[in-house]
Protein backbone atom coordinates (compact mmCIF):
# COMPACT_ATOMS: atom_id res chain seq x y z
CA UNK A 1 0.00 0.00 0.00
CA UNK A 2 3.03 2.50 0.77
CA UNK A 3 4.67 1.54 -2.40
CA UNK A 4 1.35 2.37 -4.20
CA UNK A 5 1.04 5.63 -2.44
CA UNK A 6 4.61 6.62 -3.12
CA UNK A 7 4.12 5.44 -6.61
CA UNK A 8 0.77 7.48 -7.57
CA UNK A 9 3.09 10.70 -5.46
CA UNK A 10 5.51 10.39 -8.26
CA UNK A 11 3.55 10.25 -11.09
CA UNK A 12 1.53 12.97 -10.16
CA UNK A 13 4.85 15.13 -8.92
CA UNK A 14 7.22 13.58 -10.23
CA UNK A 15 8.91 13.34 -6.29
CA UNK A 16 8.87 10.37 -4.17
CA UNK A 17 7.09 10.57 -0.39
CA UNK A 18 9.02 12.09 2.52
CA UNK A 19 8.95 8.92 4.61
CA UNK A 20 7.19 10.32 7.77
CA UNK A 21 4.45 11.71 4.99
CA UNK A 22 4.29 8.35 3.59
CA UNK A 23 3.49 6.75 7.45
CA UNK A 24 1.17 9.76 8.03
CA UNK A 25 -0.82 8.54 5.24
CA UNK A 26 -0.46 4.72 5.86
CA UNK A 27 -1.56 5.84 9.39
CA UNK A 28 -5.04 8.02 8.30
CA UNK A 29 -6.03 4.84 5.75
CA UNK A 30 -5.74 2.66 8.77
CA UNK A 31 -7.73 4.66 11.04
CA UNK A 32 -10.23 5.89 8.89
CA UNK A 33 -11.85 2.57 9.31
CA UNK A 34 -12.83 2.53 12.84
CA UNK A 35 -13.71 6.30 12.63
CA UNK A 36 -16.35 5.04 9.48
CA UNK A 37 -17.57 1.99 12.47
CA UNK A 38 -18.20 5.03 15.07
CA UNK A 39 -20.66 6.80 12.46
CA UNK A 40 -21.81 3.87 11.56
CA UNK A 41 -22.71 2.99 14.92
CA UNK A 42 -24.27 6.42 15.34
CA UNK A 43 -26.19 6.06 12.88
CA UNK A 44 -28.21 2.51 13.87
CA UNK A 45 -30.92 3.99 16.12
CA UNK A 46 -31.98 6.66 13.69
CA UNK A 47 -32.12 3.89 10.43
CA UNK A 48 -33.83 1.14 12.21
CA UNK A 49 -36.48 3.51 13.68
CA UNK A 50 -37.12 4.50 10.33
CA UNK A 51 -36.54 1.39 8.01
CA UNK A 52 -36.51 -1.41 10.01
CA UNK A 53 -33.88 -3.89 10.71
CA UNK A 54 -34.30 -5.60 7.28
CA UNK A 55 -34.52 -2.46 5.62
CA UNK A 56 -31.28 -0.94 7.53
CA UNK A 57 -29.58 -4.19 6.18
CA UNK A 58 -30.59 -3.87 2.81
CA UNK A 59 -29.88 0.32 2.90
CA UNK A 60 -26.25 -1.29 3.95
CA UNK A 61 -25.33 -3.16 1.31
CA UNK A 62 -25.10 0.35 -0.46
CA UNK A 63 -21.83 0.68 1.80
CA UNK A 64 -20.32 -2.55 1.03
CA UNK A 65 -20.69 -2.03 -3.12
CA UNK A 66 -19.45 1.24 -3.70
CA UNK A 67 -16.38 0.93 -1.34
CA UNK A 68 -15.88 -2.51 -3.26
CA UNK A 69 -15.82 -0.72 -6.31
CA UNK A 70 -14.00 2.62 -5.68
CA UNK A 71 -11.21 0.52 -3.98
CA UNK A 72 -10.75 -2.07 -7.12
CA UNK A 73 -10.21 1.07 -9.66
CA UNK A 74 -8.27 3.38 -7.46
CA UNK A 75 -5.64 1.40 -8.94
CA UNK A 76 -6.61 2.08 -12.64
CA UNK A 77 -7.07 5.83 -11.54
CA UNK A 78 -4.04 6.33 -9.74
CA UNK A 79 -5.49 7.91 -6.56
CA UNK A 80 -4.82 6.84 -3.55
CA UNK A 81 -7.54 9.36 -1.63
CA UNK A 82 -10.05 7.31 -2.75
CA UNK A 83 -8.95 4.56 -1.03
CA UNK A 84 -9.13 6.48 2.15
CA UNK A 85 -12.75 7.45 1.61
CA UNK A 86 -13.59 4.20 0.72
CA UNK A 87 -12.54 2.98 4.09
CA UNK A 88 -14.78 5.66 5.58
CA UNK A 89 -17.38 4.20 4.08
CA UNK A 90 -16.60 0.50 4.92
CA UNK A 91 -16.33 1.71 8.53
CA UNK A 92 -19.44 2.57 8.12
CA UNK A 93 -20.91 -0.55 6.58
CA UNK A 94 -18.87 -2.28 9.75
CA UNK A 95 -20.36 -0.29 12.61
CA UNK A 96 -24.50 -0.45 10.91
CA UNK A 97 -23.72 -4.59 10.33
CA UNK A 98 -22.58 -5.37 14.19
CA UNK A 99 -25.43 -3.79 15.45
CA UNK A 100 -28.09 -4.68 13.32
CA UNK A 101 -27.65 -8.24 12.67
CA UNK A 102 -27.89 -9.24 15.86
CA UNK A 103 -31.19 -7.31 16.25
CA UNK A 104 -32.15 -8.80 12.94
CA UNK A 105 -31.46 -12.46 13.84
CA UNK A 106 -32.65 -12.02 17.97
CA UNK A 107 -36.55 -11.01 16.27
CA UNK A 108 -36.40 -13.45 13.79
CA UNK A 109 -34.54 -16.72 15.89
CA UNK A 110 -36.67 -18.73 17.84
CA UNK A 111 -37.15 -18.39 21.83
CA UNK A 112 -34.91 -21.32 22.42
CA UNK A 113 -32.21 -20.52 20.05
CA UNK A 114 -31.98 -17.27 20.30
CA UNK A 115 -28.84 -16.62 23.14
CA UNK A 116 -26.79 -19.32 21.01
CA UNK A 117 -28.09 -17.41 17.10
CA UNK A 118 -27.23 -14.17 19.06
CA UNK A 119 -23.63 -15.53 19.24
CA UNK A 120 -22.78 -16.42 15.70
CA UNK A 121 -22.14 -12.88 13.91
CA UNK A 122 -19.33 -12.06 16.06
CA UNK A 123 -18.23 -15.77 15.87
CA UNK A 124 -17.60 -15.96 12.11
CA UNK A 125 -16.22 -12.02 12.45
CA UNK A 126 -13.67 -13.32 14.57
CA UNK A 127 -13.19 -16.37 12.25
CA UNK A 128 -12.89 -14.10 9.41
CA UNK A 129 -10.25 -12.01 11.48
CA UNK A 130 -8.18 -15.30 11.72
CA UNK A 131 -8.49 -16.34 7.98
CA UNK A 132 -7.54 -12.60 6.67
CA UNK A 133 -4.33 -12.82 8.79
CA UNK A 134 -3.37 -16.51 7.87
CA UNK A 135 -3.60 -15.31 4.69
CA UNK A 136 -1.51 -12.02 5.17
CA UNK A 137 1.37 -14.38 5.59
CA UNK A 138 3.91 -14.17 3.26
CA UNK A 139 5.77 -17.64 4.32
CA UNK A 140 2.42 -19.06 2.89
CA UNK A 141 0.72 -17.85 0.18
CA UNK A 142 3.78 -15.90 -0.93
CA UNK A 143 4.09 -12.00 -1.71
CA UNK A 144 2.65 -9.86 -4.72
CA UNK A 145 4.67 -11.80 -7.31
CA UNK A 146 3.17 -14.99 -5.91
CA UNK A 147 6.29 -16.47 -4.67
CA UNK A 148 7.10 -17.52 -0.86
CA UNK A 149 9.93 -16.23 0.29
CA UNK A 150 13.14 -18.15 -0.97
CA UNK A 151 10.92 -21.17 -3.19
CA UNK A 152 13.09 -20.43 -6.22
CA UNK A 153 16.41 -19.93 -4.39
CA UNK A 154 16.63 -22.26 -0.99
CA UNK A 155 19.76 -21.39 0.60
CA UNK A 156 21.02 -24.16 2.45
CA UNK A 157 23.95 -24.36 5.66
CA UNK A 158 25.94 -27.30 4.66
CA UNK A 159 25.92 -27.90 8.17
CA UNK A 160 29.54 -28.71 8.67
CA UNK A 161 29.36 -31.52 5.63
CA UNK A 162 30.60 -30.88 2.04
CA UNK A 163 27.77 -33.26 1.11
CA UNK A 164 26.13 -31.94 -1.89
CA UNK A 165 23.53 -34.49 -2.08
CA UNK A 166 22.38 -33.85 1.37
CA UNK A 167 22.44 -30.62 0.64
CA UNK A 168 20.02 -30.79 -2.52
CA UNK A 169 17.72 -33.64 0.05
CA UNK A 170 17.23 -30.55 2.45
CA UNK A 171 16.43 -27.85 0.23
CA UNK A 172 14.10 -30.06 -1.81
CA UNK A 173 12.58 -30.74 1.53
CA UNK A 174 11.83 -27.40 2.55
CA UNK A 175 10.24 -26.64 -0.69
CA UNK A 176 8.09 -29.75 -0.47
CA UNK A 177 6.98 -28.60 2.75
CA UNK A 178 6.51 -25.26 2.30
CA UNK A 179 4.00 -25.95 -0.75
CA UNK A 180 2.39 -28.53 1.34
CA UNK A 181 1.68 -25.59 3.92
CA UNK A 182 0.17 -24.05 1.11
CA UNK A 183 -1.95 -26.82 -0.34
CA UNK A 184 -3.31 -27.44 3.76
CA UNK A 185 -4.27 -23.23 3.38
CA UNK A 186 -6.14 -23.63 0.27
CA UNK A 187 -8.07 -27.06 1.38
CA UNK A 188 -8.91 -25.18 4.60
CA UNK A 189 -10.58 -22.07 2.91
CA UNK A 190 -12.24 -24.12 0.37
CA UNK A 191 -13.45 -26.40 3.43
CA UNK A 192 -14.74 -22.96 5.06
CA UNK A 193 -16.71 -22.03 1.86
Amino acid sequence: MKDFYNQTNFDRKGVFLESSYQTLLWSLTVSMFPLGGFFGSLMVGPLVNKCGRKGTLLINNIFSIVPAILMGTSKVAKTFEVIILSRIIVGICAGLSSNVVPMYLGEISPKNLRGAIGVVPQLFITIGILVAQILGLTSILGNLEGKAPNSGKCKVMHLGTNNKNFSYKLATHQLEVMERRRTWVYWLIIGCL
